[in-house]
């Protein structure tokens, strides 16, 4: 199976947490024990259910380029179909996963300059929000992800960035100036991150804003040396 995407990496912390706290109870601590034996349990069934939801959706999008590598389909029926998928497959997985809602950017994102998009409409089902405040998490990120048209997107993606002084990737940015020198769009959407990736020195707290072919504009921001510090604690690779 491939590996779990970052959204479901913050649901397991907990579960591991969960999990060495089960020792052998004391005779007047049964029932604590008993309660968190049975909320290990439900956690362990939600996990079950992610993990074959993500099978299925591989599974169903391995067949859809099979059939593209075959010449069954065409390139553009086969995104179609594969934007299907992550619409409605994807959804599923990303709500099997999620801990607590989020409407809104906290405080500490805000303090690193970030700002909501306007004109588009938050996608509640795949935004995410750890804290370090909650122990089964140590560590703060946001995901805010929204749907809308593209051009605004971008308008909204531009203005976010430029805001927070969050840099256009340099690949994006050789687009861009080809755009504007011969015209020709090589690829679209637009990518700003503070940070590189495998760069021994990045800031702390990482910050990239993405808007993708369809017009979906994502703001992820997170504490990088304490998400670190969480993986290596509960050994997830």
């Amino acid at each position: 199976m491939n590996k779990l995407p970052k959204v479901f990496l913050f649901f397991l912390p907990g579960l591991i947490f969960l999990a060495s706290s089960c020792n052998p109870p004391r005779q007047n601590d049964a029932k604590k024990f008993d309660a968190k034996v049975s909320k290990f349990e439900r956690s362990i069934k939600k996990v079950d259910k992610t993990i074959r939801l993500m099978d299925n959706m591989d599974a169903r999008i391995l067949e859809v380029k099979k059939q593209r590598d075959a010449g069954r389909i065409s390139d553009k029926e086969a995104q179609r179909r594969i934007d299907a998928i992550n619409k409605t497959l994807g959804r599923e997985v990303a709500q099997s996963t999620k801990k607590a809602p989020v409407y809104d950017l906290p405080g500490w994102a805000k303090a690193l300059g970030l700002t909501l998009p306007e004109g588009l409409t938050l996608d509640q089902d795949f935004s995410q929000i750890t804290s370090e405040n909650n122990p089964q998490e140590g560590f703060n990120s946001v995901t805010l992800v929204y749907r809308g048209d593209y051009l605004k997107a971008m308008q909204q993606a531009s203005i976010i960035a430029g805001k927070a002084r969050i840099p256009l990737t340099d690949e994006y940015k050789t687009a861009f100036e080809m755009k504007e020198k011969y015209g020709d769009e090589i690829i679209k959407g637009a990518v700003y991150m503070n940070f590189k990736l495998g760069a021994t020195q990045n800031p702390r707290y990482t910050v990239a804003i993405s808007v993708d072919e369809s017009g979906t504009l994502t703001i992820s921001a997170s504490d990088s040396k304490k998400m670190k510090e969480q993986l290596e604690t509960n050994k997830i690779q």
